[in-house]
Parts: structure tokens; sequence; C-alpha cells
């Protein structure tokens, strides 16, 4: 299954409004933005409807151990404990780092899975 597009838009378009309010010096909203782009990020890689009403809830640590299939290494553990917690907190750097280190990660995966679906693809 592949992403769906407006996934990807939504977590760029979070990350990118990220950025832009911490160059701001709106902390709050760059965190909240650093959030909802890994959560983006996250559900499309899990293959969710974006425009389903009714969508399994579950928080951003269960979403990235979803798509890993076992506990993420320890730096992207505590970004995700990080973003989780600090979702409208005053350092919106950290935010946007953990943000970036969430990302690469899951982009592994994503990667991955685009490459099996290559693989089982007819001729």
């Amino acid at each position: 299954m592949m992403m769906h597009p407006k996934w990807y838009e939504r977590h760029v378009r979070h990350l990118n409004d990220a950025i832009s309010a911490f160059e701001e010096g709106d902390h709050r909203s760059a965190c909240y933005n650093a959030y909802v782009s890994v959560e983006a990020l996250a559900k499309g890689i899990l293959g969710y409807d974006p425009y389903g009403h009714f969508q399994v809830i579950k928080r951003l640590p269960a979403l990235v151990k979803e798509i890993a299939g076992v506990e993420p290494p320890e730096d992207v553990s505590k970004c995700v404990v990080c973003l989780e917690s600090q979702a409208f907190g005053e350092n919106g750097e950290r935010c946007i780092k953990c943000a970036e280190l969430i990302s690469n990660y899951l982009y592994v995966f994503l990667k991955a899975r685009e490459r099996q679906r290559q693989i089982w693809r007819p001729y």
C-alpha cells in the first residue's frame, strides 16, 4: 500500500509551519506543528484514510512502535515522548529537531515498504 499523498502534504506543510513559527518566536505553535507533522507521516505510513471520520485513536509512541514493529532506538523514543508531552511546549527548537529525527527514522520504513511494493509489482 502506498502512502496517500494528502498525508505527505500534511506532514510537509506542518513541518514548514513549525519552522516558520519558530523563526517568528512562537515556540508553542512550533511544537504543535512539529507534533502534527510527525503524526501525519506516521498515519500515512500506516495507511490510514486521510479523510476518515472514525480513525483508530493512538498516541504517537504507539504509532511509531507499530510502524517499526519493535521499540525504536533510544534517541527516537526520547523524541517521541518529548513531542507527545510538549505539543504546546516552549522549546520550539527541540520540538523541530525531534520531529526531524523521528521523520528520518520513519522514512526508512516508508522506503522499505515502497521497495517491497516494487518487488511484487507484475512486470
